[in-house]
């Protein structure tokens, strides 16, 4: 199993018993509900430097992260025919993905059935 395994194994272990919900924007509610600290720009610069071992964080590793973390959602997608689109504005998400749900309902199955992307509107920092 590579580092990306282990590191999925351990989410699962950590967060396995959460994902009981449906929710849209799981990261959100992961960094904000659990890992509050990464909501605030030093504490990052904390993860980075100590826990990752990035000693000079700058836009070029955050953008290389961001397009690890999109890459690895696509293939997930594409590997379990789950569809993945731009949420465009003014549609209401729940509403939008109603027939993906009752397929899941139907076939009394859980899990991710419909990944919706967007453009994040937080601050960046430097």
């Amino acid at each position: 199993m590579g580092l990306r395994g282990a590191r999925m194994d351990l989410f699962s272990k950590l967060f396995g018993d959460l994902l009981v919900f449906v929710y849209h924007c799981f990261d959100r509610i992961v960094i904000h509900g659990y890992l509050s600290g990464l909501s605030r720009p030093e504490q990052v610069v904390y993860f980075f430097r100590q826990i990752v071992g990035v000693p000079v964080l700058s836009k070029e590793v955050l953008s290389q992260r961001t397009a690890d973390y999109q890459n690895w959602v696509e293939a997930f997608a594409r590997n379990h025919d789950i569809p993945i689109q731009w949420a465009e504005k003014g549609v209401r998400k729940e509403h939008y993905v109603q027939p993906w749900l009752r397929k899941m309902v139907r076939k009394n199955a859980y899990g991710v059935y419909f990944i919706f992307k967007s453009m994040n509107r937080d601050r960046a920092f430097g």
